[in-house]
């Protein structure tokens, strides 16, 4: 099959097409005919050797969208030529892929393969930080940094459909649109007003009681200010800094709990209930994708290029048909 690889970690320039082995499946898996697959941060870190890959030639990229067209013997969940999206599907630039059934989510008809691959691995980062990490109420009001990047995007409607109010940032006005767009309640303009000053105005001081932080090493004692007494920070990804100094002070003093999230480790009950809940969503047409740009296979060098350079609002997608 075609698939794009790298043989050595470096700059994008290491990324080429050339054909690999097709995979085959288990009794529980399936084969999915890949239509186009998403490129995260993460991917650039594997790439560069920030984290390592098991082995060369590697095949990046998690996130995907395409059609089944092989069903492992144990499989009764799909059939071939159902249309599907997952993340976590290792290898998902290569003309096909292999994943465990229970992985790979109905993508309804009235979304296209390349929105698939877009709102994979932003949906499920976002749902499972909101619901399984930050169990968010209906009542409750929610801080999300960076609302129109891909997982704050998708943070503000799945708490907005979930009844909470939101509250989120932006670095200018073309962004706080987009946030504004995505049902934002709030957009703080955090280059023309502190966030701790506008939350506490927003909260009549009291804070707010959960907050998605992209980047703990950088606002850590802004959150510490704004989290409501009891109330829950939930980290995602990795921040700039590994090695932030932990406030514990000021942690312990608002009784606050500081909690993780790595999607590509959480409970298989947990990432399948989200994943679900996410395709259901938008079969209801109650989501709506990030704006994304669209790149060939063979661009992808391109693509990384752009990802690094923060060029794209949205997500990077690879079409592969």
């Amino acid at each position: 099959m075609k698939a794009l690889v790298y043989e050595q970690y470096g700059t994008p320039d290491v990324l080429r097409v050339k054909e690999m082995p097709t995979p085959t499946i288990k009794d529980n898996q399936v084969l999915i005919e890949v239509q186009a697959s998403g490129i995260n941060p993460v991917d650039t870190y594997f790439r560069k050797g920030i984290r390592e890959v098991p082995s060369f030639p590697h095949i990046p990229h998690f996130d995907v969208a395409g059609t089944i067209i092989e069903v492992g013997g144990n499989v009764t969940s799909h059939s071939i030529g159902d249309r599907v999206w997952a993340s976590n599907a290792k290898g998902a630039s290569g003309e096909y892929v292999a994943l465990d059934a229970e992985l790979a989510f109905p993508l309804t008809d009235s979304l296209s393969f390349a929105d698939g691959a877009a709102l994979s691995m932003p949906f499920l980062t976002a749902h499972l930080a909101l619901f399984f990490r930050g169990q968010l109420k209906s009542d409750e009001t929610v801080l999300i940094y960076g609302g129109s990047g891909a997982v704050g995007y998708a943070a503000i409607q799945l708490a907005k459909e979930a009844g909470a109010t939101v509250i989120t940032t932006a670095s200018s006005t073309e962004k706080a649109q987009i946030a504004k767009a995505a049902g934002a309640d709030h957009v703080i303009l955090y280059k023309e007003t502190t966030i701790t000053k506008k939350v506490l105005e927003l909260t009549d001081g009291a804070g707010v009681p959960l907050i998605l932080e992209m980047s703990l090493s950088d606002n850590m004692e802004t959150d510490f200010e704004i989290i409501e007494n009891g109330g829950r920070i939930i980290t995602i990804g990795s921040p700039n800094d590994n090695t932030p100094p932990l406030l514990w002070r000021q942690l312990n003093q608002k009784n606050a709990a500081l909690l993780g999230l790595l999607l590509f480790t959480v409970p298989k009950e947990a990432y399948i209930a989200a994943g679900q809940q996410i395709s259901k969503l938008f079969h209801e047409q109650k989501l709506q994708t990030h704006n994304h740009q669209v790149f060939t296979l063979e661009d992808a060098v391109m693509a990384h290029q752009a990802v690094e350079a923060k060029e794209i609002n949205g997500r990077a997608i690879l079409i592969h048909k």
